[in-house]
């Protein structure tokens, strides 16, 4: 995510939230520099973001103040309403659940009690008589447990569901009363360290869901991914995916590993594309910098042909913000993958034959034995999982998990070529869970697959603070000002 994206959603949360309500003047460009740590020019463009949205009003030689926002439906959503495909509703609800609950919990685990007093003010500016804004601001209270998990990418995923923008048709003051009590409960057993999930709240699904089974029961917007499905999601995770740099330093990763030895001939240009999902363009920059650094050189009408060996490779100088970025793009992944495997591998497990297990575990032991270059067992693992999503919005949040996930084969001195203990360790508990699913224990098979993927983020965690990454990773963007 880019900085004026970032200030842009900031300083957006706030006043969807009501801790910028209507008239407030913002901080003057001078302050809101100081307060992100970043130059005018990045504050004018997301002021400029946030008026164009509706959210501020501008005046010469005046500080922006905080627009009042209409709720009236438009054309727009009732033409969305008239085109909604009920499918592609259900499939993006269903998304919702299996992504935002895992989220929502661990963003909880991680509140400390001075934490929770953003979400008792979101709570306190909740009125039941105004409807519109009390869904909005019940939104933006949930909200809140995403943003502590300070992960950018997680936020991005739930971002992209639209799931946030819904409103439902049909309330009453009765149901906003005793939601609004539910969520008072709730908080008192946050702020009283207790478990939140002994707070009981009704189903209300059907406010959201479609009602008679194909009439929605809310507004949307006509941009939504709840009426547009998988395209419109692909299309707003795109700020996640990997530009030409993540391509170059894949390349240097993969001679380092030993893939590619002096002399080899690299995939051409189009090949390079369709591996790393990215435009010609991309692949053109990747190779450009790459000939600078003497690693490749091309021959016009015959490739691009490698010019070190894995020796030679390790005494490139990558720059270390570089390598901070990717880092923290490969820690974001791998939390989220973390958090949400368990629900990913239970969605898989029912139709991943027997036959394609028996496929799997020839491929690993082929890899581990005959071709073992890094560590690839939970790769495939995962991709395996990926295949047999189902549900089509979740398949397209782990086709990104599963693009993310070679990261780390880039990483210099995170990749390790030898068959280690800790690798040796990871190759057998992934070979267990998918013995577990071969023998038909379908319960048991996303526990373990779960457990497999957060020992893996832990490990990496741990490799990372000893190589020296950690905390330049940290500090490839505040993690706090999603949620402060």
């Amino acid at each position: 995510m880019l900085m004026y994206e970032r200030v842009f959603r900031i300083i957006k949360n706030k006043i969807e939230s009501g801790l910028l309500p209507p008239g407030t003047s913002l901080s003057s460009r001078a302050d809101l520099c100081l307060e992100f740590g970043t130059s005018e020019k990045t504050v004018r463009r997301a002021l400029a973001m946030l008026e164009e949205k509706g959210y501020i009003e501008t005046s010469k030689r005046k500080r922006p103040v905080v627009a009042a926002r209409t709720s009236a439906g438009h054309t727009a959503t009732a033409k969305a309403l008239q085109r909604i495909d009920t499918e592609i509703t259900n499939d993006v609800l269903k998304t919702g659940v299996l992504l935002c609950y895992p989220v929502i919990k661990n963003g909880i685990s991680l509140c400390k009690k001075k934490d929770l007093e953003i979400p008792r003010k979101i709570l306190e500016n909740m009125d039941i008589d105004n409807a519109s804004e009390f869904w909005k601001l019940s939104k933006r209270f949930i909200r809140f447990f995403v943003l502590r998990n300070e992960n950018a990418l997680i936020l991005q995923a739930v971002d992209g569901l639209g799931l946030s923008d819904l409103r439902p048709l049909h309330d009453d003051g009765k149901i906003r009363a005793r939601y609004y009590t539910q969520l008072k409960e709730f908080m008192k057993t946050l702020e009283a360290g207790g478990d939140p999930e002994s707070v009981r709240f009704d189903d209300m699904s059907g406010m959201y869901g479609l009602a008679d089974g194909d009439s929605p029961a809310f507004e949307v917007a006509a941009d939504s991914t709840v009426l547009l499905g998988r395209k419109q999601l692909e299309r707003l995770l795109q700020g996640a995916d990997v530009r030409y740099s993540a391509v170059y330093m894949d390349i240097i990763g993969l001679i380092s590993a030993g893939r590619y030895k002096r002399g080899d001939r690299l995939p051409p240009h189009k090949e390079l594309q369709n591996i790393y999902g990215v435009s010609v363009d991309t692949t053109l920059k990747a190779v450009q910098i790459l000939q600078e650094w003497g690693v490749v050189k091309t021959v016009r009408g015959n490739g691009i042909f490698v010019e070190m060996d894995r020796i030679d490779i390790g005494k490139v100088h990558v720059p270390p913000h570089l390598i901070a970025y990717h880092v923290r793009r490969y820690l974001d992944t791998l939390e989220l993958l973390a958090l949400t495997a368990e629900g990913a591998a239970a969605c898989a497990a029912g139709s991943i034959t027997r036959s394609e297990l028996q496929t799997v575990k020839e491929e690993i032991e082929r890899l581990w034995n005959e071709e073992y270059l890094y560590e690839r067992t939970p790769a495939v693992l995962l991709d395996v999982i990926t295949r047999h999503i189902e549900i089509d919005a979740f398949n397209a949040i782990y086709m990104l998990l599963q693009k993310n996930f070679r990261i780390g084969r880039s990483i210099p001195g995170l990749l390790n070529t030898e068959k280690t203990a800790v690798n040796c360790e990871i190759h057998e508990q992934c070979i267990e869970v998918i013995e577990t699913l071969s023998e038909g224990d379908r319960g048991k098979f996303p526990e373990k697959a779960a457990r497999l993927f957060d020992k893996i983020y832990r490990l990496v965690i741990e490799e990372c603070r000893r190589l020296g990454y950690y905390e330049a990773a940290a500090g490839v963007y505040d993690g706090t000002a999603l949620w402060k």
